[in-house]
């Protein structure tokens, strides 16, 4: 049975869990508690809640990320439907991989090929990392990479690591005219500060076993 990889926020760094970042303001681990039935003569009970999945930060990336049968192949190993979302697939079929995010730090700016320098996925095992490009895909664009399994030796869980690395942004400025000791002069004022390029990380950690990428040998007979 297929199994779902569901997108998640991530984050400046790996935290302690997957990361996909987002600009809202970071919150701590907190509890919660469930009252029982008006009716109930069972207490309430308290549930310490785990730090948010994008980590507690203010982060000023976010990112959507997630995965897809490539088309293509041909008997166990032919997609019925090309690009349908799962995280299951037997070694020999296409992965790809989907992203696409904002910029928070810029205002909620899209990523695109403009203003991302680089956008890699490092996969245990194989020694180079994977490119991912940005282009049109039916009537939305975003960024992908389809890797072909064939002859990936390792079977289960697969920790691949995205790593999206930012163009800077310059400042803004602009000359004004002020009158300075009964003078007029003119002077260059900074109307945008300039913003650092930075790089975030995504990966699964944290997140069920069973819906994370998965190769599993192709079935005997």
């Amino acid at each position: 049975m297929r199994k779902i990889l569901a997108s998640v926020a991530v984050g400046a760094l790996a935290l302690s869990g997957t990361t996909l970042v987002t600009g809202a303001v970071g919150a701590s681990s907190t509890t919660t508690t469930t009252a029982p039935p008006t009716t109930s003569t069972t207490a309430p009970t308290t549930t310490t809640l785990a730090p948010p999945v994008q980590g507690a930060a203010n982060l000023p990336l976010y990112l959507n990320v997630d995965t897809v049968v490539g088309s293509g192949g041909t008997g166990v190993l032919k997609a019925p439907i090309g690009c349908a979302m799962t995280n299951e697939f037997y070694v020999g079929q296409t992965v790809v991989f989907r992203m696409s995010g904002v910029n928070v730090a810029t205002g909620g700016t899209p990523l695109t090929g403009s203003n991302v320098a680089s956008a890699t996925i490092t996969v245990p095992g194989v020694a180079t990392p994977f490119t991912m490009g940005y282009g049109n895909h039916g009537t939305a664009a975003f960024w992908s990479y389809g890797w072909n399994t064939t002859g990936y030796a390792t079977m289960g869980v697969v920790p691949f690591k995205l790593t999206v690395t930012t163009k800077s942004v310059p400042a803004v400025t602009k000359v004004v005219r002020q009158k300075i000791k009964g003078k007029w002069v003119q002077k260059r004022v900074v109307v945008k500060k300039a913003i650092k390029a930075q790089t975030f990380t995504y990966t699964q950690a944290g997140t069920s076993a069973n819906s994370q990428l998965t190769i599993n040998p192709v079935p005997a007979g």
